[in-house]
């Protein structure tokens, strides 16, 4: 008798309202993306790439990813194209950083540079690529599937 009134009052409901609140908060909470990772790589230039600037991604065999950023301006064979690349949990930040070069006989202009990322699983990630010095971003998702290849063009930040 005591517990059927129970059942039938104003606090029963409310404790069962709350505690189905709990439950669907717990359950809708993302998962956790785990530690962020910090990678600094250092380009291979040449002068072979295309005018656009633009990045190519592709996932080879070996799980590796190359990517390779065309279009690259104002740098020579004494400079440098670097990559700062952020991985948490499947989101990818990378931050493209430029240096000119000296100037001398022997510097050549250089329009690409590649990259070799090997610290990708075979999962889908997703990209963004920034250089702060030119202004211009991609975004990109990467399934790090053999054979997989996608190319965005670099376009200015609104």
């Amino acid at each position: 008798m005591i517990l059927s009134a129970f059942y039938q009052s104003v606090e029963f409901y409310v404790i069962a309202f709350l505690v189905a609140a709990v439950i669907l908060a717990f359950s809708m909470k993302p998962p956790k993306k785990g530690e962020a990772r910090t990678f600094l790589l250092a380009g291979e230039l040449s002068a072979d790439g295309e005018g656009e600037p633009s990045i190519y991604l592709e996932a080879m065999e070996s799980g590796y990813v190359k990517l390779v950023r065309t279009g690259v301006e104002g740098v020579n064979s004494n400079g440098a194209v670097s990559l700062a690349v952020r991985l948490e949990g499947f989101d990818v930040v990378i931050e493209e950083r430029l240096v000119k070069g000296r100037e001398d006989e022997n510097a050549t202009p250089v329009n690409s540079a590649e990259f070799l990322f090997d610290f990708f699983g075979r999962e889908r990630y997703h990209i963004r690529y920034q250089s702060e010095s030119t202004g211009l971003f991609a975004v990109a998702t990467l399934n790090n599937r053999p054979g997989y290849k996608v190319s965005k063009p670099l376009s200015v930040k609104s």
